[in-house]
């Protein structure tokens, strides 16, 4: 069963069990709020503890300094989703605005937070190969095994053959995510 529901001031969502989620946050106006290692170790922390405890899994990340990318994976209660967001958003406001001086002046800290629900293989690995990339994207770094705050990060020294081949076979090029 799925369902679909509709909010006057933020975008649609769609709840499906047994499937992937892309989801994207980014801040107020955003402002680089998460900056730091230090920050952006906060929101990881907050995103991998949040969506555990709900029994949702976090199968690719990155994290910027201001948005973050994840593709999830819920087999049961996909309603959790916005109170998963709400959540790690509500925590790490609190925790940014203690230590980002211009955080502490900002009304708010997240905006709003989309999410896709994947329904085919080649949407799912252009994501995925979206979410490695988007550091570079961005021009933090000109390669993505270099940006500690992906899941990439990882991976790729685990699992190079397989990251490669994935990249090669679906470009991320002709996605509109932001």
């Amino acid at each position: 069963m799925e369902i679909y529901k509709t909010y006057q001031h933020n975008p649609p969502h769609l709840f499906r069990k047994n499937t992937k989620y892309f989801i994207t946050a980014s801040t107020y106006k955003r402002i680089h709020f998460f900056n730091s290692n230090q920050s952006k170790q906060i929101l990881l922390d907050s995103i991998l503890k949040t969506f555990s405890k709900f029994n949702w899994v976090i199968e690719d990340w990155v994290i910027l300094d201001n948005h973050y990318h994840l593709m999830v994976d819920v087999k049961d209660n996909p309603n959790d989703l916005s109170k998963i967001i709400r959540n790690i958003h509500r925590y790490t406001a609190i925790q940014i605005k203690k230590i980002n001086p211009q955080a502490k002046q900002s009304e708010k800290i997240w905006y709003n937070y989309w999410d896709t629900c994947i329904t085919f293989e080649k949407s799912y690995f252009a994501r995925i190969n979206y979410i490695w990339n988007n550091p570079v994207k961005h021009g933090y770094i000109k390669n993505s095994e270099d940006w500690e705050f992906g899941s990439y990060y990882s991976r790729f020294r685990k699992e190079p053959d397989y990251i490669n081949e994935i990249v090669e076979k679906y470009p991320f090029d002709k996605l509109d995510l932001e």
